[in-house]
């Protein structure tokens, strides 16, 4: 398994802001690592065929014992999608889920980027 990073650029400094991991609905949990291989997601691979589910911070709850380690609640974020008016056919046709750098980071109560740093 591989994650994908979309970074900002300003200035000629990279700065992550999306991680993009493979859609996983096989538990009502997925788990995923800081240590997964990843490689750089440019603006132009964004296209009409990508389906893409953002994750917001309810769904992502902390190992308590791998500090690098986190999980997709997936129940609460098929009850995110339904609430913001999703459909539940969106998420599996997922490809990606987006999670952000700052939910991230926040949940897991540590700085994340420097994983990431390009």
């Amino acid at each position: 398994m591989k994650s994908s990073v979309y970074y900002d650029e300003i200035d000629g400094q990279l700065y992550p802001q999306w991680m993009l991991l493979p859609a996983d609905l096989s538990a009502s949990y997925v788990h995923y690592s800081l240590n997964l291989p990843y490689e750089r997601f440019y603006p132009e691979e964004f296209h009409d065929s990508l389906a893409v589910i953002t994750v917001n911070q309810a769904s992502l709850t902390k190992d308590p014992f791998n500090q690098q380690s986190y999980s997709i609640n997936i129940e609460q974020l098929k009850a995110d999608l339904f609430i913001n008016g999703g459909n539940l056919h969106h998420l599996e046709a997922a490809d990606y889920f987006l999670v952000r750098f700052d939910d991230l980071e926040d949940v897991l109560q540590m700085s994340v980027r420097r994983y990431y740093s390009g």
